[in-house]
């Protein structure tokens, strides 16, 4: 193109480069509600991990606890209908101190009791004890020394035998022969001690000395 002399040839206009976009990525905000939540989380790892403290188990519910272990137990022989086993725990269980085990111990000892009577007669040294605590629970005294007395025979040296003759004799009157028994029961198993403290039972024999000796010197038998 032909130019004009004397005159500005105009220059052409330049426009600025449309920028490219960036590749890096502008992290997200968050809100103050999900920072919170963040915290609140971190929180909760934090104090994963660490020992909670915990309060040491009452002695009653360990006695509890103990005594459902029990119950548990003699329940299974008698759903298998081993009566033989299932009444030995259920006896011991109708001392313990936890109310509403004993009394529930002792609604099996009755259905029991009302069982044994429509059997023939005994001829395991465990059939003759079941006899002889049904007795016993009858206030049959007599007749359950008899059968406990037959059941010691069969079967010597066994701590609830012992035991449930010290309770026959107690209540017959026979403190002597009461109080030979329970030593013998308390050597083969110490827990009966405690036992015997909350059996009333032995409520007859809490007025001789031979007693707060044997169970200690604040032995008293509970009334349930």
């Amino acid at each position: 193109m032909v130019m004009i002399r004397g005159t500005r040839q105009k220059q052409a206009r330049r426009f600025p480069r449309p920028r490219k976009a960036s590749t890096v990525r502008r992290p997200a905000r968050t809100s103050h509600r999900e920072n919170s939540r963040s915290g609140a989380l971190t929180a909760k790892t934090r104090t994963v991990g660490r020992p909670a403290f915990q309060t040491p188990p009452k002695p009653e519910d360990l006695e509890r606890q103990a005594a459902l272990k029990v119950f548990d137990n003699a329940i299974r022989h008698f759903q298998k209908k081993d009566y033989e086993r299932a009444i030995p725990l259920f006896q011991k269980l109708a001392n313990s101190p936890v109310r509403e085990i004993a009394d529930r111990a002792r609604i099996h000892l009755r259905f029991f009791e009302s069982k044994q009577r429509q059997e023939t007669p005994p001829k395991t040294a465990e059939a003759y004890y079941a006899r002889g605590v049904a007795a016993l629970n009858s206030r049959d005294f007599d007749q359950a020394l008899q059968y406990l007395t037959k059941s010691d025979k069969l079967n010597p040296n066994q701590e609830y035998i012992h035991y449930a003759l010290a309770a026959a004799y107690g209540l017959r009157g026979d403190a002597d022969h009461a109080f030979s028994h329970l030593k013998t029961a308390i050597e083969l198993r110490p827990q009966n001690r405690t036992q015997a403290r909350h059996d009333e039972d032995f409520q007859v024999l809490a007025g001789d000395p031979r007693f707060s000796q044997l169970l200690g010197a604040d032995a008293q038998p509970s009334r349930n």
